[in-house]
């Protein structure tokens, strides 16, 4: 089968759709599967400019994906794998597998935004996105990579017998606990002999970082031996380190870009529990990472998050509505032991979440689409 990927990011650069198309790929060659991949950055086809996607977003995103929809009318290929598309269907989009890792849809409804202005834009970039899935081909099929996800295509307007939930993967070889957590702590300067919380992922008005160094300026003023340590950047780095500054914290740690092969894992590995304050959220490969580590999680009260960890046991999912309520309930959780979500968080990324499962459900789909098709 000759499968041709297409996203807007990939594996080494971008996040979490570059490492769901990386990984899932390299399992699919593995089950024979000849994969080309299409990005801005390649490997195999490069179309439109990455710079142009972080300047100036959906305008660069819509010319990757008329680059996109010009090469399909040259070539040919068993069946297409596109990552949240913005293209309208045409002949060369009908044998195609259309995976979401979030919506627009989903971000507006939330009022994700951190000025009105920007809150506008989502609410257009709906609209768009709304417009060019309800016209792809009806013989496109669709997935989410979380439930939620999968009912806001519904919402969108897209048939429920045409969507799949096929969930995030993570690697859980290069992910997991380690017994050397004092020696992994000097590699980032963390100090020892605390309690770490670990943020993983861009600073982005999605994942509301404010709250959550408001939160733990409570916990700081209560427990001596614990530290905040926020992995990654994004539009609101500044803002937030600003933030830190002026109330005055001590005990938070920006460790800016970790490299997620080299030196992520050790991350995680050194940490005692993982922490996500999220309005909005897709499934993030974070959380499953944070899993996989054996790290117990401190989660928001949103589907995409609270379902996992509930229904993996391995944690705690807290209202951050109200930010001494939900201080209050960090500060219980972290200033108590729980080997067992720790436990449980590993064993239901091995049995439920590793890249080799995920990308089965994945080949299975393709397949059936190329069935479908011939």
């Amino acid at each position: 089968m000759k499968l041709l990927v297409c996203a807007t990011e990939y594996h080494p650069s971008g996040s979490g759709i570059a490492n769901v198309a990386y990984n899932v790929v390299e399992c699919l060659k593995e089950q024979g599967v000849e994969c080309t991949v299409c990005s801005p950055t390649g490997p195999d086809i490069k179309l439109g400019s990455q710079k142009l996607i972080e300047k100036t977003g959906i305008f660069g995103m819509l010319y990757y994906w008329h680059r996109v929809s010009q090469y399909l009318k040259k070539n040919d290929y068993d069946a297409l794998w596109l990552h949240n598309p913005f293209i309208t269907g045409g002949d060369e989009f009908k044998h195609c597998l259309v995976t979401m890792h979030s919506t627009y849809y989903g971000e507006s409804f939330h009022q994700v935004g951190s000025t009105p202005l920007l809150r506008i834009y989502k609410r257009f970039v709906s609209g768009l996105e709304k417009y060019c899935l309800v016209h792809m081909s009806k013989n496109a099929r669709f997935t989410g990579v979380g439930k939620p996800v999968c009912e806001e295509l519904e919402k969108i307007g897209i048939e429920r017998d045409r969507i799949i939930y096929i969930p995030n993967g993570v690697d859980t070889e290069q992910f997991r606990p380690s017994p050397d957590k004092k020696l992994l702590r000097k590699k980032f300067g963390i100090p020892e002999d605390d309690i770490v919380l670990l943020s993983v992922g861009r600073l982005t008005p999605a994942k509301q970082p404010f709250t959550m160094i408001e939160v733990f300026s409570h916990i700081e003023n209560k427990l001596e031996n614990v530290t905040l340590c926020i992995a990654g950047k994004g539009e609101l780095f500044e803002e937030t380190k600003n933030l830190v500054q002026r109330m005055g914290l001590c005990r938070v740690l920006f460790l800016g870009y970790v490299d997620h092969d080299l030196d992520l894992p050790d991350l995680y590995a050194c940490s005692d529990y993982y922490i996500m304050t999220s309005k909005y959220e897709g499934t993030p490969l974070t959380l499953l990472e944070a899993m996989a580590s054996g790290l117990p999680c401190i989660v928001s009260d949103i589907p995409n998050l609270a379902g996992i960890v509930e229904d993996a046991s391995c944690g705690v999912v807290v209202s951050f509505d109200e930010i001494q309520s939900a201080a209050h309930s960090v500060l219980d959780y972290v200033t108590k032991e729980h080997f067992k979500h720790a436990k449980s968080a590993k064993k239901y990324t091995m049995e439920k979440l590793d890249w080799k499962i995920v990308s089965e459900e994945y080949v299975n789909a393709i397949k059936k689409l190329s069935e479908e098709v011939l």
